[in-house]
């Protein structure tokens, strides 16, 4: 009886112990995360508002954020949305004209941002291919809940495009992520901004 009781004591107690070196190592794997994702933040280049930004395939320019109700079209926002709108220049550096821009700009501290849509400023239509070497005066829109504050100032990363002659599972050319290049901090005005292309 006394060896069943006490059997049942160092049961409990080792379910508490490994309970408890449980939770040091989520903390300490918690710790270590944050503190990389610190140092990750620390090394991307802090960039001006309007300044270039080199990202391999694109050289791109954010000039100004904005919130707003209603898309560069003309068209009212989705119901229970609000939309921001970062105005911007875009360039395709490579030698085929491309659509795959969508994942050049993500937001930071935006809970779950859907995938942006572009639209051409010169003629307020939904930028689709961009021709090489032919910069466009752009806007990217997310449009997000309504309810969602927004900082006063947001912080955008740029995301890179580096080419490959071969890439590592197929040996076949092409462009490939090299992570993020540069982040950017926008205020967010709330009318949105119109950029000209300077010749």
């Amino acid at each position: 009886m006394l060896k069943a009781i006490s059997r049942k004591a160092n049961k409990a107690l080792l379910a508490k112990v490994l309970a408890g070196i449980g939770g040091f190592i989520a903390a300490a794997i918690s710790l270590g995360y944050s503190l990389y994702e610190k140092r990750q933040a620390d090394i991307i280049p802090q960039v001006a508002a309007a300044a270039p930004i080199e990202a391999g395939r694109w050289k791109v320019s954010l000039n100004a954020g904005a919130i707003g109700s209603e898309l560069p079209n003309g068209s009212r926002v989705s119901s229970g949305k609000q939309a921001i709108v970062i105005d911007m220049t875009l360039e395709n550096l490579s030698a085929e004209s491309s659509n795959i821009y969508r994942d050049l700009v993500r937001l930071q501290g935006i809970p779950n941002p859907p995938m942006p849509q572009y639209y051409l400023v010169r003629d307020k239509d939904v930028l689709w291919d961009m021709q090489p070497m032919m910069p466009e005066a752009v806007k990217a829109v997310w449009q997000v809940p309504a309810d969602l504050k927004l900082p006063d100032v947001l912080k955008v990363k740029v995301d890179g495009a580096q080419f490959k002659p071969r890439d590592n599972l197929y040996a076949a050319p092409g462009w490939f992520s090299s992570g993020s290049v540069a982040q950017v901090a926008l205020p967010l005005a709330k009318t949105p901004v119109v950029t000209e292309i300077k010749p």
